[in-house]
């Protein structure tokens, strides 16, 4: 189970082979996503779903800490994607940064998907997705009445944010 360090923190996380599941907001007996994993292709002889296929390790950032390096290693060893995994104490954020490491020449050819399931309202049906540009960058949103997730990333090292905003 993850959260962040300040009382005042609305969002719960669990981690399970790898991946985040059973994001938890505003209140920890509330799931709003079902799972947040990667999908991995070369686009022409294997796809790995991440909980599925790859040999996982969790491990805390520090003693001090409430965040969580996760590495998951293809069976071949052929590529690694390594996740640091933290809350932000301030909003229902959970940030999620995310290096693919390997061999340059395999990993260049590899393709990386996102796959969030939202389970807004404690159930999936009835959620209503979005893709929205903000500063020229897309993002794409999940709504059930008044929950609302946002996940949006960046750059070459795959930052994922994802962000839960409901009734206060």
């Amino acid at each position: 189970m993850g959260t962040a360090y300040a009382a005042s923190s609305r969002i719960w996380f669990t981690l399970w082979n790898g991946v985040i599941t059973e994001v938890y907001y505003p209140t920890v007996d509330h799931p709003q996503i079902r799972d947040l994993q990667y999908l991995v292709t070369d686009g022409k002889s294997f796809v790995h779903e991440e909980k599925r296929h790859l040999k996982s390790t969790c491990e805390r950032l520090s003693a001090h800490a409430l965040g969580y390096r996760i590495t998951n290693v293809d069976p071949s060893g052929r590529y690694a994607i390594v996740k640091e995994i933290i809350t932000d104490p301030h909003s229902g954020c959970i940030l999620q940064h995310t290096q693919l490491t390997g061999d340059e020449t395999f990993i260049s050819k590899l393709r990386l998907y996102v796959l969030c399931a939202p389970h807004l309202q404690v159930g999936g049906s009835s959620n209503n997705g979005y893709v929205v540009e903000v500063g020229g960058r897309k993002i794409l949103m999940a709504q059930k009445k008044e929950i609302w997730l946002a996940l949006g990333g960046t750059g070459q090292l795959f930052s994922y944010i994802v962000w839960l905003r409901g009734p206060k």
